[in-house]
């Protein structure tokens, strides 16, 4: 007799979307269950025939789609999210730390007669301002257009990265400007200078926050310039920057991290603008305990809904899915391998409100929940087949969040009735990575910019303790996200890259 715990699900990236592609297994789900079916439509001829039972059917189109639910590991949650999100930046060392560099906030120096600088109040990703940089016609090529004094020690620690904002009204080339650093005022060759490419930025008037490798940096300054170098003419055109960083590396050695945000652009989408579906697909092969070994395969899988929930009465952090995709048929059992790591589990939890958790965690948090939905659906064409064409937006994004609390105070209360945003962070640590030489744990951090109450239920539900079961809505935020999910395991950029 077939039973569920001899059941097992491995997934498997795809870059056609409904199209296996060849290999092991990404990974095998730690599933708790599942319920992806197939759905066939019924098609009733409206024949009129004399008699008073439904005329002849046809098969219609065909459906795939379904729960599943799974408790959350470290590696494993990472394809979740990315079908969910989108591919992660990152996988740079977790201890990496950024530091300010320049703010942006003060005028942008220049020599040219060509050039304009200003500040921007409205298009901007940081503080109060953007450098704005407006260059005419009759700009020279390799002419410094924008640069500014700053003060820091590049050498110690050594910087591995600049990392910056930067927006143009006009599409950019690789190595159509460069970003330098210079021991002399506006970017002048020195003793101790760096010169490295921008990468390209396909779509104008976005913002790109560009990560860039040092490239050759030595005996720097303390006192030196930060500044853009045009090294294309590329006629009129403004250029934004904002938020200069440097990144240092730090002591980890092992531990990686992933940062998950929301895709925003068609770029960014799955395809590149390709509108076969705007979430990263996966191939399902779900092993159901049939006799002959065969699994049932689920192709262009993505995941539309995601709800992670946990509590201390449900201790293990689990995430509940709404599966939509393409095909299905069978392919033969592949060998389990399950993922070694441990789940996140409640006591390993801190909650931030109105602030980081590592800083100021709530302590009178009992549940919490978060509900991701993407708004997609099916769409049928007519392309000689009944399964899907493609996969499509019907709505906005909508992102809930729910928790329970005990009712110490009114000052959340108060927050409401003002419809003031509350910044949450929730912040699940496990074992350590590995043998890392920092001890970083594994570690899945969510953070939400901006939260709005929408309900705040104060009841007396008996004569016990009193308890609100608060709802909100994440918003989108001016940092360019409504969620941000930092998550650090032992794996490197490409398991989940596009």
């Amino acid at each position: 007799m077939p039973l569920g715990n001899r059941g097992h699900i491995g997934i498997k990236k795809e870059t056609t979307w409904g199209t296996r592609v060849v290999g092991d297994n990404d990974i095998f789900l730690p599933f708790i269950s599942e319920g992806i079916t197939r759905d066939i439509e019924d098609v009733v001829s409206a024949i009129q025939r004399g008699i008073l039972d439904e005329p002849k059917s046809y098969q219609g189109q065909k459906g795939f789609a379904g729960p599943l639910v799974m408790e959350v590991h470290p590696v494993s949650i990472g394809h979740i999210l990315r079908s969910a999100l989108g591919a992660p930046t990152g996988g740079a060392f977790a201890d990496s730390v950024e530091s300010e560099v320049c703010d942006c906030e003060t005028v942008f120096e220049h020599e040219s007669t060509s050039v304009i600088t200003t500040l921007d109040a409205t298009n901007k990703k940081k503080g109060s301002y953007s450098s704005k940089i407006q260059v005419a016609l009759g700009a020279v090529v390799n002419e410094v257009i924008g640069s500014r004094i700053i003060t820091y020690d590049f050498a110690a620690p050594a910087v591995t990265s600049y990392k910056f904002w930067l927006r143009c009204d006009v599409a950019l080339d690789a190595a159509d400007l460069a970003f330098i650093i210079s021991e002399q005022a506006l970017g002048g060759d020195g003793a101790s200078f760096d010169r490295v490419d921008i990468p390209a930025m396909a779509v104008a008037g976005q913002w790109y926050e560009h990560t860039i490798a040092v490239d050759t940096i030595a005996d720097m300054e303390t006192t030196i310039s930060v500044g853009i170098e045009m090294l294309v003419d590329k006629g009129e055109f403004t250029v934004w920057i904002d938020d200069i960083r440097a990144v240092v590396a730090g002591t980890a050695d092992v531990a990686m991290k992933h940062i998950f945000t929301p895709m925003q652009t068609e770029a960014q989408e799955f395809g590149a603008g390709a509108k076969s579906t705007p979430l990263f697909p996966y191939t399902l092969e779900v092993y159901r305990d049939d006799s002959d070994d065969q699994a049932y395969e689920f192709k262009g899988c993505v995941v539309n809904t995601l709800q992670l929930n946990f509590s201390n009465t449900d201790k293990i952090l689990k995430a509940n899915l709404g599966i939509i995709a393409k095909d299905g048929g069978y392919v033969a059992k592949t060998a389990l391998s399950l993922e070694s790591t441990n789940p996140f589990v409640w006591e390993n939890v801190k909650i931030g409100i109105g602030g980081t958790a590592a800083g100021a965690p709530n302590l009178d948090c009992e549940s919490f929940s978060l509900n991701w939905d993407n708004k997609c659906a099916v769409k049928y064409t007519l392309n000689n087949t009944a399964i899907p064409r493609r996969i499509v937006r019907t709505g906005y994004r909508e992102m809930s969040v729910n928790f329970t609390m005990d009712f110490v105070d009114r000052t959340e209360y108060d927050l409401f009735l003002a419809g003031t945003e509350r910044q949450f962070q929730i912040i699940f640590e496990g074992a350590v990575v590995g043998a890392d030489a920092a001890s970083t744990p594994y570690t899945l951090d969510i953070n939400f910019p901006l939260v709005r109450y929408t309900a705040f239920p104060i009841n007396i539900g008996g004569p016990g303790r009193l308890t609100v079961s608060v709802t909100g809505k994440a918003k989108y935020d001016a940092a360019g996200y409504a969620m941000l999910i930092n998550l650090i395991n032992d794996q490197g950029a490409a398991i989940y890259a596009a």
